[in-house]
């Protein structure tokens, strides 16, 4: 099976200057999540909601990249790890590149969003996920 990234698109942004507050430290919080296709059976994608809280701004960045299989998507792959684990691994890097590139063409200090490791990631996700239904 041949998986590769078909294209990938930044859906929202939402940039402020702090004009009159100054924050002492920085922030950062990730969300991922992963959807299939009703339309097309070889396509599945994923989405991130990334919202940083820097010294000097607030920016929140929204994003969906597709992924297209050469064959059609079966629900053993739907439970693996490659859409929660593999994919966001493989889509994080062009969308942390995005937010350094805007920040520092929008003339403040590059953010450098930290490497992910997307297995401890997913398994974070799903304790929660399984702590809330507890509840």
């Amino acid at each position: 099976m041949k998986i590769q990234l078909d294209n990938w698109k930044v859906t929202n942004v939402n940039f402020e200057a702090l004009k009159d507050k100054h924050r002492e430290e920085n922030s950062f919080d990730l969300s991922t999540e992963h959807f299939f296709s009703k339309k097309f059976n070889d396509s599945f994608g994923v989405g991130f909601e990334i919202e940083i809280k820097d010294k000097s701004f607030d920016l929140m960045v929204e994003a969906m990249f597709m992924f297209k299989l050469d064959e059609d998507i079966t629900e053993e792959f739907k439970l693996s790890n490659f859409p929660k684990i593999n994919a966001p691994a493989i889509a994080f890097p062009f969308l942390r590149a995005y937010v350094s590139n805007m920040t520092l063409q929008s003339g403040y200090d590059p953010v450098i969003l930290p490497s992910i490791n997307f297995v401890q990631f997913a398994k974070e996700k799903e304790e929660d996920n399984s702590t809330d239904s507890n509840h």
